[in-house]
């Protein structure tokens, strides 16, 4: 293969990386040495390999909607209950026999954290979701909720605590301040940390407004509960009225129920714990902690899989981009942390997690779902933000932002001593009629580490007088691209090479007559234009001391015992 290339440019720019690589050079030896690279690509047969294009994070109730879009795995994962979406209905596998499904759900609301995660393979179930339904105008409002459970202190007692949402507004052509009196029987308001209750917990006739905190947790006292809303209809809109529940524990005790809970339901079917041990395992959604958190959560379990560096609600995280250079921070610290890339509520938006699948045609649906959830276990996949396909008229229509653009190589080079010297890469699909253009990046620690306008790469990694490489990861993005954008201004290799990801994101020829996320006002968005791939990490590690898996090279036991951890094909 000819990797010489037509443009190249050397930047330090921080940029994102579609491929990630992680190697790690150790005292103990070149054996040693090829035992710590963890490369999520290693044997993968590129010739026979097959795209399956799925999503860790996404919210809906049709799969037929998916399956339109061009996602053939559909592991669906709703909230309000938090329960999987699985198996995928009959009907419309009798319909699409070749759709593949996982169980999955969205998870929230634990006590010590704000976080949401997605446990893609599990059967963790939590949660309820009423929503009553009621006339505009309708005053009062009287629900019962029933089927709850009953707070017990001793035993599972985050089943017995709830969350009432309340939002209200001032009505139209009124100068009076929007009200309602509440009033809650069967359960006391509780501190949603401790299951405290706030004063003496009682709700009765409690004035609420706008400017009331939109959520109460309530620890119940019986199994039904009734909720009462006096307002004046001239003043008061009720927006949204529900009762839900999330995990209400710790996220580690949250985790540990979705990876190995052996929890059941009352007729003996799981609830809980992974459908494969050897697939599959949790996505931290749209991350908003801290670095420190995400790697506390990382360090958890090897089965936490890293965060999404895209969601289409805040792109790569707003104009700073911090979900994207989270992704690098985590990185640098010597963890693996696989990227996500997920249109979340957003049909029409952009984000593909595209799994790289070599299935037998005689192959079962449960032995390809398995291969599936391992492909996810394993880092078997890239990132996918395509072009997005419009009408005339300037709406989105399916499959949205489908594309065929992907790596069609990714190869870790050697030298005679197995010493891992450096990267080809190679990618295709892309619709040369509207995307002529290709450039690839590698991103390293140190941040853009090499730019080429070619369709295939050779990335060397840089190394120390001893042949050992000096960069703690590497990983490659890919655009295909056209000549022009703003509808005929040139589009350069030097002009994108210019921009960061989230920049890129954005290039387009007009806006949408649309919303599709938190970054833009109704009406604005831009139509984007590039088609863009992202590949997992590959880590590389100078310092063995400041690794985290440093004690298994010390402990050649240890590295026998825990080499599932260093060779992701394993797992």
């Amino acid at each position: 293969m000819d990797f010489r290339t037509k443009r190249l440019r050397i930047t330090h720019r921080g940029v994102v990386l579609v491929v990630a690589i992680v190697l790690t050079a150790t005292a103990a030896g070149t054996d040693v040495a090829q035992a710590q690279m963890v490369n999520p690509y290693a044997g993968i047969d590129w010739e026979n390999v097959r795209t399956l294009h799925s999503f860790s994070h996404q919210h809906g109730s049709d799969p037929r909607v998916f399956w339109n879009m061009g996602f053939g795995h559909l592991p669906i994962s709703n909230y309000y209950p938090s329960r999987p979406f699985y198996p995928l209905p009959e009907k419309f596998l009798k319909e699409h026999p070749e759709a593949l499904g996982a169980p999955n759900a969205e998870q929230h609301s634990t006590t010590d954290s704000g976080m949401h995660f997605c446990a893609v393979g599990s059967l963790y179930t939590a949660g309820y979701g009423r929503t009553p339904r009621f006339k505009a105008g309708q005053a009062p409002i009287e629900h019962v909720f029933s089927g709850l459970h009953v707070f017990d202190g001793d035993k599972s007692p985050w089943l017995g605590v709830y969350r009432l949402d309340l939002r209200i507004a001032q009505a139209a052509r009124t100068d009076q301040e929007a009200e309602v009196l509440l009033t809650i029987e069967g359960a006391e308001a509780v501190s949603h940390k401790t299951f405290a209750p706030v004063g003496d917990g009682l709700v009765r006739r409690q004035r609420v407004t706008s400017k009331s905190p939109e959520s109460m947790y309530l620890k119940t006292t019986a199994a039904d509960v009734r909720v009462r809303l006096e307002f004046d209809p001239a003043s008061t809109r009720i927006d949204r009225f529900r009762l839900m529940q999330g995990t209400n524990r710790p996220w580690k005790d949250a985790f540990r129920a979705a990876l190995d809970g052996t929890g059941k339901d009352s007729a003996g079917r799981p609830i809980e714990g992974l459908l494969f041990p050897d697939g599959g395992g949790i996505t931290i959604n749209h991350p908003g902690g801290s670095l420190k958190s995400l790697l506390e959560a990382l360090d958890f379990d090897r089965r936490v899989l890293g965060i999404e560096v895209w969601n289409q609600h805040e792109g790569f995280g707003g104009t700073e981009m911090r979900f994207y250079r989270l992704w690098d921070e985590a990185l640098r610290s010597g963890r693996q942390c696989l990227g996500f890339f997920v249109k979340d509520h957003v049909f029409f938006g952009r984000g593909r997690n595209v799994l790289l699948v070599s299935s037998l045609a005689t192959a079962s649906p449960r032995e390809r779902e398995h291969e599936a959830l391992r492909g996810y276990r394993d880092g078997r996949f890239f990132g996918l933000l395509g072009a997005l396909k419009t009408d005339e008229s300037g709406q989105p229509v399916s499959p949205y932002d489908k594309s065929e653009f992907r790596f069609t190589r990714i190869a870790v080079k050697h030298n005679g001593d197995r010493r891992p010297t450096g990267i080809e890469v190679s990618v295709d699909g892309a619709d040369r009629t509207k995307r002529p253009n290709t450039q690839i990046r590698f991103i390293t620690d140190a941040g853009v580490a090499k730019v080429v306008d070619d369709a295939s790469a050779l990335f060397e990694f840089p190394q120390d007088a001893a042949g050992v490489a000096t960069c703690r990861f590497v990983r490659v993005e890919a655009f295909a691209y056209p000549s022009t954008h703003l509808g005929g201004r040139p589009l350069t290799p030097e002009a994108l090479s210019a921009m960061n990801v989230h920049e890129i994101s954005r290039l387009h020829d007009r806006q949408g007559p649309f919303r599709m996320s938190d970054l833009d006002p109704s009406g604005t968005a831009p139509i984007p234009i590039v088609d863009m791939i992202f590949s997992q990490p590959i880590l590389l590690q100078k310092d063995r001391d400041s690794h985290p898996l440093a004690r298994i090279i010390h402990d050649p036991g240890v590295l026998a015992a825990d080499c599932a951890i260093l060779h992701p094909g394993s797992r």
